[in-house]
């Protein structure tokens, strides 16, 4: 833990001098989110109420790797251009078993942490898949824990499809609980996702302040890739 804190203050001091990025990657994406939500006890009011939110968005997320540290890490600059939300360029570490961290002043939307959990460059590492095509992974990080287990369901020659069961639980505030089922296209030539469509159900349950659930449908597909000739 202490060389993924040591990696990500390096990552965000990089923003002052950075250089030419080894890599840029385009992605596309589609977003929508559905929520329902209850407040039982609310200060001030009647007592009880619910609520609804929906939340749609599409357009580009660009992602700038800038080197490969000796744990095979990768410092990368990720931004966002969406028809309703146009983040500033947040700097992150990205690693092989899904762990993302990235500069905290910087507000990174979901979807673009979907698709950094895979670029990590040993995300697909043959020697930790089993003989029925399986590995999992685990991280934690203060009140958060991240499980993952993912399958190969086919692989042509490094061009693989690889499905995903993601469990998140973050004891913050209250109890937060993601659970996604993922299917993930990955070129295992070039180290990176092709395609990623990730269904997510998060159960949020913070007491006095209410429970609620969200549904998210996120998808990206690879549009360019500077290491590949077009």
């Amino acid at each position: 833990m202490v060389l993924v804190l040591d990696l990500a203050c390096a990552a965000a001091t990089a923003r002052a001098d950075t250089p030419a990025p080894l890599r840029h990657l385009v992605y596309s994406f589609t977003y929508e989110a559905r929520q329902h939500g209850t407040v039982p006890n609310e200060p001030g009011t009647s007592g009880h109420r619910s609520y609804n939110g929906t939340l749609d968005d599409k357009g580009t997320i660009t992602v700038d790797v800038l080197r490969e540290a000796p744990d095979r890490g990768l410092v990368v600059v990720v931004s966002e251009q969406g028809d309703y939300r146009k983040g500033a360029a947040a700097t992150c570490a990205v690693y092989g078993n899904t762990e993302v961290v990235c500069d905290p002043s910087v507000t990174v939307n979901s979807e673009e942490t979907t698709l950094l959990r895979f670029l990590g460059a040993n995300f697909y590492d043959p020697s930790s898949v089993d003989a029925k095509q399986h590995w999992s992974v685990s991280h934690s990080s203060g009140p958060i824990t991240a499980s993952g287990n993912y399958t190969i369901n086919q692989n042509n020659n490094g061009v693989m499809t690889i499905d995903e069961s993601r469990h998140v639980e973050d004891k913050s505030q209250g109890i937060t609980t993601s659970d996604a089922e993922t299917k993930i296209g990955y070129d295992d030539t070039r180290l990176l996702p092709t395609l990623i469509d990730e269904y997510t159900t998060e159960q949020r349950h913070t007491g006095a302040l209410g429970n609620s659930t969200t549904i998210y449908q996120t998808t990206l597909t690879l549009v360019s890739d500077s290491m590949t000739k077009q």
